[in-house]
């Protein structure tokens, strides 16, 4: 398939009920301008259809217009679902019902899943693709960085999460998963599916997609959501403010506030007027990329990141790190560089530059059509 011959028909992200950064909904204008600056006839699928413009690859973020894949798929067009979370922690059913289609591929956002995903889903083509920075909307800007760290992420009570599964779960499956989360936060540099083979070895254990994704799903769960109140309490002397759901109002002290939630506009002025931007990586996602890393470089920002090792890979020592199993390191760092301004700087132009070279929605564009000719 050639180049100029290709239409991309980009599925509609808007009003997802889970985006309350309107993450997605920016995605899919990134991904859609991304092909156009690639030099290809790229419209929204509800365009197309409005205006019987004919299409022969369509492309949507998660489940974004579900109701019209079985359509496209039956009128022999590619059809790809790219996930902004790992598949086994919601739409794995979805994928199923679909994994049958020649003409369907599932872009997954974490190459931690590839082997689950080939095991559980034998039949169904898949592979990793990076979500990317929209560096047409997350631009520098010259401005006072008034503030001192910021951190965009929702939170959920960890304790309650556990509180909940011991009630209704059977007990020799809470004491398998509790297992399982002990080795989870004793190795955060590993993935579930490797945790899940180490003991499956020395058990003998086997278990079914459900089960699977069960264990995967809650494990997930518990563990980034420990991780982001560790990381927030950890900073409790520091000038921190969150943006997020207002659960956070149940985790934060000291010098640590709430600032409410904000949209994808809203979070680039943030980004602008901040000295350190901070991330710590999803349990779920190992071995992926992030936005909040992404937005955070491409706005030329210095982000403090987790030890994760797929962050270390592609950025090297343009991000600072810190311990994601202990977090004792992370204040040290975090007064580190906010003392000293222009090592922070330097390191944000070489993740900048990064970012713009690797990590933009072109480039994204640019690597599907290489994919589907």
């Amino acid at each position: 398939m050639q180049d100029k011959k290709i239409t991309v028909a980009i599925h509609n992200t808007q009003n997802a009920q889970d985006d309350i950064f309107q993450e997605k909904e920016a995605f899919a204008n990134g991904l859609l301008n991304g092909f156009k600056q690639a030099g290809v006839n790229a419209f929204t699928t509800k365009q197309c259809i409005e205006e019987n413009i004919p299409f022969n690859l369509a492309i949507g973020f998660d489940t974004a217009e579900l109701d019209k894949w079985q359509k496209i798929l039956n009128s022999n067009t590619s059809n790809i679902m790219w996930a902004t979370d790992s598949i086994f922690s919601k739409d794995f059913k979805i994928a199923k019902t679909f994994s049958a289609f020649k003409n369907f591929i599932l872009f997954e956002t974490t190459q931690a899943d590839i082997q689950a995903t080939g095991t559980y889903l034998p039949t169904l083509k898949h592979g990793y693709v990076p979500i990317a920075a929209d560096m047409e909307v997350f631009q520098k800007q010259e401005c006072e960085k008034e503030n001192d760290i910021v951190f965009f992420a929702t939170v959920k009570d960890y304790n309650e999460i556990i509180d909940n599964l011991k009630k209704t779960m059977p007990e020799l499956v809470f004491n398998l998963m509790m297992e399982l989360l002990v080795l989870a936060l004793k190795n955060p540099s590993l993935s579930f599916w490797q945790i899940y083979q180490a003991i499956k070895e020395t058990c003998s254990l086997q278990i079914d997609a459900d089960q699977y994704m069960l264990l995967f799903q809650n494990i997930s769960d518990i563990v980034a959501n420990q991780h982001k109140i560790r990381l927030v309490q950890a900073l409790g002397s520091f000038d921190l403010k969150i943006y997020g759901n207002d659960e956070w109002k149940k985790h934060i002290s000291g010098n640590v506030k709430y600032m409410g939630s904000c949209n994808v506009k809203e979070s680039v002025d943030i980004l602008n007027k901040s000295k350190i931007a901070l991330h710590t990586h999803p349990f779920a996602l190992a071995s992926g990329l992030h936005p909040r890393v992404l937005n955070a470089s491409a706005v030329q920002t210095f982000c403090l990141c987790s030890d994760t090792p797929s962050f270390k890979l592609e950025y090297g020592d343009a991000l600072g790190y810190y311990s994601l199993k202990d977090f004792e390191d992370i204040a040290k760092q975090a007064a580190y560089f906010l003392e000293n301004e222009e090592e922070r700087n330097q390191k944000a132009q070489k993740a900048y530059e990064i970012t713009k070279a690797k990590h933009t929605w072109v480039k994204r564009a640019e690597s599907i059509l290489k994919i589907v000719k």
